[in-house]
């Protein structure tokens, strides 16, 4: 049989003597990519990973294989000699597309075995997180773990930490830990240490949570936005103990007669600026405005704010109350 080909307006050449040899062991996706560089010549990898639907390391693997075989050679692109900082923008960039589909891309089973076959460990991080979360992975929860070190190159240890918090917290699910690692990927917590730190600081959210709710009365209904970053504030960015907190919530119900977290955190706001610490910070300096207040003015709790702070603290409150 003779086939004749039908041109139009291009031709494709390929280096028939290195094809020829590969042909008989080339996969599918290698077989893809040869037609689509050939096509293309000058790429990024990320635009021609998406035109083909596969993962960036696959594509970088398939074109790999082929130099070996001899029927290309890369030279040098804009994309390899940007700097560091360039190539790190280019990486966030791409992992916003990535989180805004909410998932990783999509693995068949071949490349999740040559995945496997090329990443030391990789079987032992399966199996060490099927323990963890006490079930044994179908395929699309393998290509996910998969995923996660492929595609976002986290560490086994990241993963493994990643699934013993889920585990921790009775979500024991595999989509939960991919949710997961994306958010934290796109707030750039990828190394091991950041993780431990970030869990570390959702602990202590956590615990104060439950003060919080006991302290305000709040009961079990699910927190607001606006309530969960007054609490996120007071532990990450005040430091504040549950000794400050309760401090702010004894002058919340004198001065607006109920347990008010808009007027809570005005107060812990203010205490933030005027850098008081602790209980004892907030006495002493309270202690120091007493002493210069004219005798004439009535004492007030060992709380009171001068004049001044009060202003402030109406401010804020009263900014703190309008917010949606």
């Amino acid at each position: 049989m003779k086939i004749i080909p039908l041109y139009k307006h291009e031709i494709l050449s390929l280096p028939a003597e290195a094809v020829s040899e590969k042909l008989s062991t080339a996969t599918a996706d290698e077989l893809r990519v040869l037609l689509a560089v050939m096509l293309k010549r000058e790429f990024t990898v990320s635009e021609l990973a998406a035109e083909l639907d596969m993962t960036e390391n696959a594509l970088r693997r398939a074109i790999s294989a082929w130099e070996t075989a001899g029927a290309l050679k890369l030279e040098s692109s804009q994309e390899n000699s940007m700097t560091a900082a360039q190539k790190k923008r280019e990486v966030m960039k791409d992992s916003k597309k990535l989180l805004a589909g909410a998932a990783l891309p999509h693995y068949s089973s071949d490349e999740i075995a040559t995945v496997m076959e090329h990443t030391r460990g990789s079987s032992e991080l399966l199996d060490s997180c099927q323990q963890t979360l006490g079930k044994m992975f179908n395929a699309a929860e393998t290509a996910i773990i998969i995923g996660l070190v492929d595609h976002l190159s986290l560490s086994p240890d990241y993963i493994l930490l990643l699934c013993s918090h889920a585990a921790n917290i009775q979500k024991k699910s595999v989509r939960y830990v991919e949710k997961m690692a994306l958010d934290l990927y796109d707030r750039e917590i990828t190394t091991y240490a950041a993780l431990e730190e970030e869990l570390s600081a959702i602990e202590r959210r956590t615990s104060m949570e439950g003060f919080v709710r006991d302290l305000f009365g709040i009961g079990s209904r699910t927190l607001i936005k606006k309530e969960r970053d007054f609490i996120a504030n007071w532990v990450d960015k005040y430091g504040f103990d549950r000794e400050m907190i309760r401090a702010a919530y004894e002058i919340t119900v004198e001065k607006a007669k109920e347990p008010n977290m808009n007027y809570a955190n005005a107060v812990l706001e203010n205490w933030f600026a005027a850098g008081y610490k602790t209980v004892r910070d907030v006495e002493e300096a309270e202690a120091q405005r007493a002493a210069n207040r004219p005798k004439n003015v009535p004492q007030g709790t060992s709380f009171e704010t001068d004049s001044f702070f009060e202003a402030a603290l109406q401010r804020s409150y009263g900014e703190s109350s309008t917010k949606p």
